[in-house]
């Protein structure tokens, strides 16, 4: 194995969780976003842990990630692809026993001769663009599809939902969002067309907007300890899942005036100690962090010197003491007394905390420990207010 590793901490993963379902409140359903990896942090591992801990739903993007849960876990779980597919992909949908987002009626009339073909049942969740402008029926046309699609054989409407894209920005635009979903539902409902699956809460919704958390909310990067906005971590006790560790594996002393890595970007201004982490942007370790970042050593940060190589990194240990080969070096996560946050990467590289943990490449080995996290004894789980975004 190499000396790069993802330390992907299980019981972090479960706090979470906890914390997430204290929020929800009672008779609300738990759908866990495990996309793109599960954000990188291993789906399969990530949704087993999920499941045991009695999570409704998994959610996923696209019909493969599906399978692949559906072939780990058995048909115990309930398994929403949440982006739209093609013709071609909808048998597998049906072979599968997988709840299928559906936003235009071809789609919908190939899940019905499919699902007669099968004789099965496929359930399907209605996408409502309220505002993304993305995958969806606009709110607008929502009536009319939904009275198509009830009358189509083989389909069961097990779900309708909305996404936010603005809900960490834009206040009143998100207020805007799921008010228009909620007047469509009270329409449906009023006509006697019963859904009974509805959510719209993303991670921001589901801490901020109490009145996003329908009978379903779909967490996802706060179930990783990560944070849709900074100042939301002074109130909330997330825990981050992954750590990137490697170990140095090279250490030389270096006069001063020596250029480091590729395009002399970084001169050595004095003696120090120049030390080689085999990671890099190979890895997924953004070259963007060229000089900007740091990692943990012994306790104590030490600067990223030189241009981020493709799969290795220099830093500057000349201030560490008893620096060595094989010492340990964080470059996410904790170490002592330090942390080195994916918020703080994120932000020295201009890019969000999901694609620092999304782009850790697959050759870097995920390796899962279950090991209880440290938080704040006694912290309550606040209130819309306190987590800087106005109760509506």
């Amino acid at each position: 194995m190499r000396p790069t590793t993802a330390e992907i901490n299980l019981s972090a993963l479960e706090h979470n969780l906890n914390l997430v379902r204290q929020m929800a409140g009672e008779n609300v359903r738990l759908l866990c976003v495990v996309k793109a990896h599960a954000y990188g942090h291993g789906i399969k591992e990530v949704s087993k842990k999920l499941v045991s801990c009695g999570i409704d739903y998994l959610g996923v993007a696209t019909v493969d990630e599906a399978v692949i849960l559906r072939k780990y876990l058995g048909s115990d779980v309930s398994i929403l692809v949440l982006g739209s597919i093609f013709k071609e992909e909808v048998d597998d949908v049906l072979r599968y026993s997988i709840s299928q987002t559906v936003a235009d009626r071809d789609i919908a009339a190939v899940l019905s001769e499919s699902a007669q073909r099968f004789k099965k049942t496929v359930k399907i969740h209605i996408k409502i663009d309220t505002g993304m402008g993305r995958i969806g029926v606009w709110h607008e046309q929502a009536v009319d599809f939904i009275k198509w699609a009830r009358e189509l054989s083989g389909i069961e409407i097990e779900g309708i939902w909305t996404h936010l894209s603005s809900a960490d920005e834009d206040e009143a635009f998100t207020n805007e969002q799921i008010y228009i979903f909620r007047q469509l539902t009270k329409e449906l409902d009023d006509l006697g067309i019963n859904i009974p699956l509805k959510h719209v809460a993303n991670s921001m919704a589901v801490i901020g907007f109490g009145h996003a958390r329908l009978n379903l909310i779909r967490p996802g990067l706060i179930l990783y300890g990560l944070y849709p906005k900074a100042d939301l971590k002074e109130n909330l006790d997330f825990i981050p899942v992954m750590s990137i560790k490697t170990r140095i594996v090279f250490l030389k002393e270096v006069p001063a005036g020596r250029f480091i890595s590729y395009g002399k970007r970084f001169a050595t201004h004095r003696i120090t100690k120049i030390a080689t982490l085999p990671i890099g942007y190979g890895d997924g370790y953004p070259r963007a962090l060229s000089g900007k970042a740091n990692v943990l050593v012994r306790g104590e940060r030490a600067p990223i010197v030189g241009t981020v190589c493709m799969d290795q990194i220099m830093i500057d240990v000349g201030h560490i003491k008893d620096v060595s080969v094989g010492d340990e070096a964080v470059l996410l996560g904790s170490q002592g007394s330090q942390q080195i946050s994916a918020e703080e990467l994120a932000q020295l590289s201009g890019t969000i905390p999901y694609e620092i943990v999304c782009s850790i490449a697959p050759r870097v080995p995920r390796v899962y420990i279950d090991v209880t996290p440290h938080f704040r004894v006694g912290n309550e789980i606040p209130h819309a207010e306190v987590c800087g975004v106005k109760k509506p």
